[in-house]
């Protein structure tokens, strides 16, 4: 009896510890899709409704719409992340079990720190995450492309103010140089200032620091553009008086 129950006891027990790891694997988002890429040799599938393909290399490559984005291994399209998009590739090796983003947007904006993002206007944006599964076999020549999990995302908010809110109305202001502050989420932004020469600012963590250098007429507004992540806003910062 106590060598039957044993196996028992230790199968029940691998069951139980591969149950708790599929656990700990994000399921895929919704809208996923599976898809058999062809590489170019074998008809040049597309993935969705961009112009990326596989070449002949076995190289994610695009015809120059958008920009791609390797974000490393993954354990499926559900736990492909996003902390930003830094360093867009001409080509990315089609590796299985690698997660990948692409950005297919004129409006799509890269930052001096070389991190792409999208606009949160409200109008959509074309980010496309993608996961390779598998090659596809072709008997003794090898592979003929790859089975690619890819959806349709947006950008995500992060905790930026709304596209053409005023963020900040400077009143009262007793002299030059004189510091006003704008708080973020985080401190992981970047900004892009339209001071005109009058208005500079500088990042203290967390914070925009704002000082005037020139004085500006009453009413005036300055175009603030400020990323996390993926994202970006367009913003105001305006001076009454």
């Amino acid at each position: 009896m106590k060598r039957f129950l044993l196996p028992l006891v230790c199968a029940a027990l691998a069951f139980g510890v591969a149950s708790c790891s599929d656990d700990d694997t994000p399921g895929d988002p919704a809208g996923t899709v599976m898809l058999n890429m062809l590489d170019e040799h074998n008809g040049r599938t597309l993935l969705d409704d961009s112009d990326i393909y596989i070449n002949d290399a076995g190289n994610f490559v695009s015809g120059g719409d958008c920009s791609l984005f390797m974000l490393g291994e993954a354990s499926g399209l559900g736990a492909v992340r996003i902390a930003s998009l830094r360093n867009p590739v001409p080509e990315a090796a089609v590796s299985p079990g690698q997660g990948y983003a692409a950005v297919c947007s004129a409006a799509a904006m890269q930052f001096p720190s070389q991190c792409v993002a999208l606009p949160l206007d409200g109008n959509g944006a074309n980010l496309l995450k993608f996961y390779v599964v598998s090659s596809l076999p072709d008997g003794e020549n090898g592979s003929k492309g790859a089975v690619v999990k890819f959806v349709t995302a947006q950008p995500q908010r992060h905790g930026l103010p709304e596209w053409g809110d005023t963020v900040l109305t400077i009143e009262n202001y007793d002299h030059l140089g004189q510091e006003v502050v704008y708080t973020l989420p985080t401190e992981d932004f970047e900004f892009v200032l339209d001071g005109e020469g009058q208005i500079g600012c500088e990042k203290r963590g967390r914070k925009l620091v704002f000082a005037l250098t020139d004085w500006p007429y009453p009413g005036q507004r300055f175009g603030l553009t400020l990323r996390i992540g993926e994202s970006y806003t367009n913003v105001f910062v305006e001076f009454l008086s």
